[in-house]
């Protein structure tokens, strides 16, 4: 189980990598840039993710600590993942659960870098010390999906980045987007 979950995380990582290296591309303005009142700005898209994983792995880590009757994830936990998965792969907006809304108009980017390295540093120790018995059980509960096992909760993780890297893309391919701003080294992303 832990070899799975650390070729999971280490997926993800690449995936995070990916993304800061985008971001990294752009100046201040095209991070601030927003496409209209009713959407994210990028920074805004990032400290959503960082706030989520943040939040996930208090969560994680409480749960953790109290793991005296914690049920083992079963074929509840890995459909509704599954239907969690397919709609986060679908063409369709989604509102951000209350708890990990945006509420900052410009977050500081170096800041969220700085927060998003601790908190994956602390995904990793977690895994690397805890029994993988304890990682099957269900240790994480997403706000919608339910409880969920770690390796669960990390391939969430990279389906959460995804979903919101069509989001980077809708954004940094608007018409309007300041694509001809002094610092731009790249205008395109992968995932």
């Amino acid at each position: 189980m832990k070899q799975k979950i650390n070729s999971t995380f280490q997926n993800i990582e690449k995936q995070r990598e990916e993304f800061i290296s985008f971001y990294d591309s752009l100046n201040d303005e095209q991070r601030s840039f927003n496409p209209d009142n009713e959407s994210w700005n990028l920074l805004q898209v990032m400290r959503h993710i960082v706030t989520a994983e943040r939040l996930s792995l208090a969560y994680i880590q409480r749960k953790i600590s109290s793991s005296n009757n914690i049920p083992k994830a079963g074929l509840d936990s890995w459909f509704r993942t599954l239907i969690l998965q397919i709609a986060f792969y679908l063409p369709l907006k989604y509102k951000a659960p209350k708890i990990a809304q945006v509420d900052e108009a410009y977050p500081d980017f170096e800041s969220m870098k700085t927060e998003w390295d601790q908190v994956r540093s602390g995904f990793k120790e977690l895994i690397d010390t805890t029994d993988s018995e304890i990682l099957e059980k269900a240790i994480y509960r997403h706000p919608r999906a339910g409880m969920m096992n770690m390796k669960q909760a990390v391939e969430f993780l990279g389906v959460h980045i995804s979903h919101h890297l069509k989001q980077v893309d809708r954004i940094s391919s608007h018409p309007s987007f300041p694509v001809d701003a002094p610092s731009t080294a790249s205008s395109s992303s992968s995932s």
